[in-house]
């Protein structure tokens, strides 16, 4: 592999070599790619005390008074950042919706100013209910409940703040690095607008929507950095590698050139990526390697053309749920998927069933369940409610006239599911024919490989299947038991996991034994330690978002398909995740 692209990440030795007193490195989860060099601009933690107080006369009046403009001025802040959102991807606005919608709450609201009138405070009053609120959905089992408690947690601050006239003032962090707790989505919008340089946050999950909006915006981060407000003073010099997931602070003039360095060649690097757009994905012995992208939206595929992704590889279907706050009509479906297939002819495009339950959209799932992502999720909830698939599939079909549409079933874990949606298209089909709509009656049905049955029956469903996509996100969390949205369990969730590649290499032998083509579409496919190791494995097909996919496209042309195999053969032989890194890293 060429060495350009190991340039960009920094070694604990490198750092070793180039400390000294002053400046000291801290260790955190790289979430964004790049590099930063900046002033800290440090979010304080710490948060007025709120003492019980009882009011009366003129002054419940004030108090009602101040908690409705504190509504209305957080209501005005998170309805500009939503038209921010809209601007960058219009996936974070839907987020940013459910904080409005917290805000707007009329029940809360009326809770709120009952405790007033009562003779509470309006601060008072404010985090007793919000407080009662998060505390009963904090014990919830439904991990979606528990995220819900953090979204009234980052809603109570907001209105706090108001209440107290002490709004964060984004154009105070301009060209500086952000230091903060957390983030929310609307916060990194704000930042952006001001030019911020990174952030740097203690807690956080790597596919957090925070993290994944940073990403989408190419702003380098570093997350689950413990202490850092209080390990890095404001306005101190830092530097954030946002590859290694490192930040030094006080950088020493020796350790500033080295990675001014490092910028200069990043930016170098990418205005190269430019000119790569038309050229081939081939490796340099001559393996050709096919680059789709994920998308959630009709807007993002002219971004996908535009990066020279050959496809669409995976549509997540259940963001036109969120995006309609329900189940569409057929007609809107079908609206919806033609633009999308339409946008990308002659390029192939695959939608996704409507993945639902677990950590994403559950509207339709008919109780609480005490472990969702074990529950009714992906295929078993179409298969449940066979009203709503039918519809899905029928919209589907109608928009195939073109002849560019794949569909991909979520969350396959036994035969029988396969099978029984097999049918449910056959008839769907059959209606199409009979009403005389035109669509295609050869549309290639896949199955997504999440689970570790549906790795270990890989031949079986590459008999029965046109295509197989590893999902890789979902496959480890269930190879390891590991919920990957837990914060406490993140540092055992790794996709890179010897069991997990081992099943990779499980699914792929399978397509290859029975010619049944087999893609990644999970965080791994663009990663960058991973992708001569999947080249190894005998993935031929990769999806990725469309931000990435002119750097994978490079990183595969600077490769020998030869030493990919070799890597493989010895990553084969690991039994712990640290020699996989060790090896992916160079340590052949």
């Amino acid at each position: 592999m060429s060495s350009q692209h190991r340039s960009y990440t920094t070694t604990d030795s490198m750092l070793r070599h180039h400390a000294t007193r002053d400046e000291h490195v801290l260790k955190g989860i790289p979430a964004s790619h790049g590099i930063a060099i900046g002033r800290a601009f440090v979010l304080s933690v710490e948060s007025p005390s709120v003492q019980s107080e009882k009011i009366s006369g003129e002054r419940i009046t004030e108090e009602v008074a101040r908690f409705r403009s504190a509504v209305e001025l957080a209501a005005a802040e998170l309805i500009s950042a939503i038209e921010l959102a809209r601007e960058e991807t219009e996936n974070v606005s839907t987020i940013i919706e459910s904080y409005l919608m917290i805000v707007g709450d009329p029940i809360l609201s009326h809770t709120v100013i009952s405790k007033i009138e009562q003779g509470d405070t309006a601060e008072w009053a404010l985090i007793e209910e919000f407080d009662a609120k998060r505390q009963m959905l904090f014990q919830a089992r439904d991990p979606i409940l528990r995220e819900r408690a953090q979204d009234l947690d980052h809603v109570k601050e907001r209105l706090l703040s108001h209440l107290r006239n002490k709004t964060l003032s984004h154009a105070a962090a301009r060209d500086a690095i952000v230091v903060a707790g957390s983030m929310t989505p609307q916060d990194i919008l704000f930042f952006k607008k001001t030019n911020t340089r990174a952030f740097i946050t203690e807690i956080g999950g790597i596919n957090s929507h925070s993290s994944i909006l940073a990403r989408d915006v190419g702003i380098p981060a570093v997350i689950g950095l413990r202490n850092a407000t209080t390990d890095i003073p404001n306005d101190t010099t830092i530097i954030v590698d946002g590859y290694a997931g490192v930040v030094i602070v006080h950088p020493s003039e020796e350790t500033l050139e080295l990675y001014r360095e490092k910028q200069g060649r990043a930016e170098e690097y990418r205005a190269r990526l430019g000119t790569l757009i038309n050229e081939p994905t081939i490796t340099q012995d001559g393996l050709s390697v096919r680059l789709l992208a994920n998308i959630d939206s009709p807007d993002q595929v002219d971004g996908a053309v535009m990066a020279g992704c050959e496809g669409i590889g995976l549509v997540r279907t259940e963001f036109l749920l969120m995006q309609h706050g329900g189940y569409p009509s057929i007609e809107e479906q079908t609206e919806w998927y033609s633009d999308i297939a339409e946008r990308a002819y002659p390029r192939p495009v695959t939608f996704r069933a409507f993945d639902v339950g677990s950590d994403k959209f559950r509207e339709g799932i008919p109780h609480h369940e005490d472990n969702p992502a074990l529950g009714l999720r992906g295929i078993r909830f179409l298969l449940y409610r066979p009203d709503l698939f039918e519809d899905q599939i029928y919209a589907v079909l109608r928009a195939s006239r073109h002849r560019n549409v794949r569909f991909m079933l979520p969350m396959v874990t036994v035969l029988e599911e396969l099978h029984q949606a097999k049918v449910m298209i056959e008839t769907c089909k059959h209606r199409l024919a009979m009403e005389e709509v035109d669509f295609d009656p050869h549309i290639q049905i896949g199955v997504m490989v999440e689970t570790p049955a549906a790795a270990l029956m890989a031949e079986t469903f590459a008999q029965a299947a046109d295509f197989l996509s590893i999902g890789t996100n979902d496959l480890a969390q269930y190879a390891l038991a590991t919920d990957r949205t837990n914060e406490m369990v993140a540092d055992i969730f790794d996709a890179l996991h010897p069991a997990v590649i081992r099943m990779i290499k499980m699914v792929v032998d399978a397509g290859r034994l029975h010619s049944t083509p087999v893609s990644v579409c999970g965080e791994l496919a663009g990663h960058a330690a991973a992708t001569e190791m999947l080249i190894g494995l005998g993935i031929s097909e990769l999806s990725v978002s469309p931000t990435l996919c002119l750097e994978l496209k490079d990183r595969i042309r600077s490769m020998q398909y030869f030493e990919c195999l070799e890597l493989t053969h010895r990553l084969m032989m690991c039994t712990t995740t640290q020699q996989v890194y060790s090896l992916l890293s160079g340590g052949r």
